[in-house]
């Protein structure tokens, strides 16, 4: 028959297994958690949503292939913006379309034979930051000369 002890010390190990056991669930949950609210951009649903969202008017003129243009300009523009040596330049990296943006997407879109105006592209531009808040990818807003 097992001394007291032992009984005890197996006791104690079927315990601290048990508690380790249960802190890798706790970890593994929290982690799944926090991946399930990260919002993810879908260029696909976010060209959907905008030309499902478009005044009629403007989606006859440009047109499905139109929005996608226009968005897929507008993640260059804005991944542009994201190098740290232009943001410690002062550009602000801004969804929705500023003027910036629009010059620059319609400028692209205008040297590959592509003439929208900056209404349209407004538009659109204003249809994938309401995509981008959808998924809760917009943060709060920052102040003028708040750092980012």
């Amino acid at each position: 028959m097992p001394s007291v002890p032992v009984i005890a010390l197996g006791v104690a190990l079927i315990l601290l297994l048990a508690l380790a056991a249960m802190s890798v669930a706790v970890l593994v949950r929290r982690r799944s958690t926090r991946a399930e609210r990260q919002p993810v951009y879908v260029i696909n649903d976010a060209i959907d949503f905008a030309v499902e969202h478009l005044d009629p008017e403007v989606l006859d003129r440009i047109q499905r292939a139109g929005a996608q243009r226009i968005i897929e300009w507008s993640v260059h523009y804005l991944q542009g913006l994201a190098v740290p040596a232009r943001r410690r330049r002062g550009l602000r990296v801004v969804a929705g379309g500023e003027g910036s943006a629009i010059e620059y997407i319609r400028a692209k879109l205008a040297a590959s034979g592509y003439d929208y105006s900056r209404s349209d592209i407004a538009a659109v531009l204003a249809r994938e930051a309401a995509y981008l808040a959808g998924i809760g990818a917009m943060g709060e807003p920052v102040e003028e000369g708040e750092p980012v």
